[in-house]
């Protein structure tokens, strides 16, 4: 069993406070375990003061965790995870998985990245009529 431990916060008048909420969590299939078949029901976590541990069975191949968070004030969102075998886990560290093909989630890129990539390519020259400015992307 892997303990999942959880920690939200939301903007407050003095900074930080812990948040108000919870979270469901339901395996993706049902499962065999020790000649006992393991239905896929979900179960609910509540936070207290913004935090929660929650004791879970490490995801497979087969099958990852279906997270569905609600908090106080932001509309709910399901998500898929995979939680590995190791004693302790922090939820925000969890791998998002894509749930119809239980691969990691590509991760978007931010806008910023492909000029940062030409930038690093070398791909970089001075602008002629504008001394200290750059053109990126474009060769002499």
């Amino acid at each position: 069993m892997t303990i999942v431990q959880i920690r939200a916060q939301v903007p407050g008048v003095a900074g930080l406070v812990a948040a108000r909420g919870g979270l469901l969590w339901q395996p993706t299939a049902r499962r065999v375990e020790g000649g006992a078949v393991v239905l896929p029901v979900e179960f609910a976590v509540s936070l207290v003061a913004g935090a929660a541990d929650v004791e879970v069975e490490p995801s497979t191949p087969a099958w990852v965790w279906y997270v569905t968070e609600y908090f106080d004030g932001v509309p709910a969102k399901q998500r898929a995870f995979a939680v590995p075998d190791v004693a302790t886990v922090e939820y925000t560290d969890l791998v998002e998985i894509d749930p119809d093909t239980l691969t990691p989630a590509p991760s978007p890129n931010p806008a910023w990245l492909a000029p940062l990539n030409t930038v690093a390519a070398g791909a970089v020259t001075p602008d002629p009529d504008h001394p200290g400015f750059y053109l990126i992307g474009v060769t002499p």
